[in-house]
């Protein structure tokens, strides 16, 4: 259930759609697209806007191929497409700002991935989305996105549909199988992580003033580091402790009032990887085994 049969074009911008998961996997991007699509049209619109600015950024350039077709340079501009048009009403200046955002993050990102130390992960979105709050003049007052329910079992798939702004107990149910029909090592620790967030969002709010408020937030942080430190091979103990920092890392951020988004995540995948360093892993190009 890896591919599907799809013209080249086509299969390169769903695979960057699915690599805000990971995943090299045009069932995994048209899942989240259409899940996204279900809940928010603007916010899928812009994810699919996004995602052909990459791919014909990187074709225009001639960057490196190889790593285009597995949608390496084009997934922080997908998943940036999703972000500004769940949070700001559709105009013409948010189409421009996600028009250079989307040329912009391809070079980055294929810059990057030359270098391969350390992959990119998701902080080009994040930069972007902190430019955004800096240009709500000129883009618009940001507006508050969906949320989740309470309860854990209607919460854990709706928190990991929150990865890409979906939220909704069914679109997060898309998301997930077609996760785990990739990898069901993936899908169980991205469950796991964001389980874990939900847990730790009202553990934490008995110290930490509003904790359950950042519910959201930190289910869709750990889920990442969750499913990021699975696909790089990381232990079962590393993965464990990836999570168990992600947490105050979230709530630090959120007591300083820091719109923090999937920092985070980046911030704890990179210090596990440089901790870890296993010479086998191409950290640059993570793939769905």
């Amino acid at each position: 259930m890896k591919s599907l049969s799809l013209p080249a074009p086509l299969s390169q911008l769903l695979k960057q759609i699915g690599q805000i998961h990971f995943q090299d996997a045009p069932l995994t991007g048209l899942a989240i697209l259409l899940a996204l699509a279900s809940v928010e049209p603007w916010a899928a619109a812009g994810m699919a806007f996004a995602s052909a600015v990459a791919l014909a950024t990187a074709r225009l350039a001639r960057l490196p191929a190889d790593k285009a077709q597995l949608g390496l340079f084009g997934y922080n501009a997908a998943l940036s497409g999703a972000g500004l048009f769940t949070l700001f009403e559709p105009s013409i200046a948010l189409f421009g700002y996600l028009a250079l955002v989307s040329i912009a993050s391809t070079f980055v990102s294929a810059r990057w991935v030359a270098w391969g130390r350390l992959p990119a992960l998701t902080i080009q979105f994040v930069v972007a989305m902190w430019g955004a709050w800096q240009l709500s003049m000129l883009l618009g007052l940001p507006q508050s996105g969906a949320g989740c329910a309470k309860e854990l079992a209607q919460f854990l798939p709706c928190g990991i549909g929150q990865v890409n702004f979906i939220g909704s107990l069914s679109g997060g149910l898309v998301v997930w199988l077609a996760i785990t029909l990739a990898s069901r090592e993936q899908g169980l620790w991205l469950g796991l992580g964001a389980a874990a967030g939900w847990l730790a969002s009202y553990a934490f709010d008995a110290v930490v003033p509003g904790a359950a408020s950042q519910a959201i937030g930190l289910a869709v942080n750990l889920a990442l580091i969750a499913q990021g430190l699975t696909v790089f091979g990381l232990s079962v103990q590393a993965r464990c402790v990836g999570i168990a920092l992600g947490a105050p890392v979230c709530l630090l951020f959120g007591a300083i009032g820091l719109p923090y988004f999937t920092l985070p995540f980046n911030l704890v995948t990179w210090l596990m990887l440089w901790l870890d360093s296993p010479p086998q892993i191409d950290r640059a190009a993570p793939t769905t085994p």
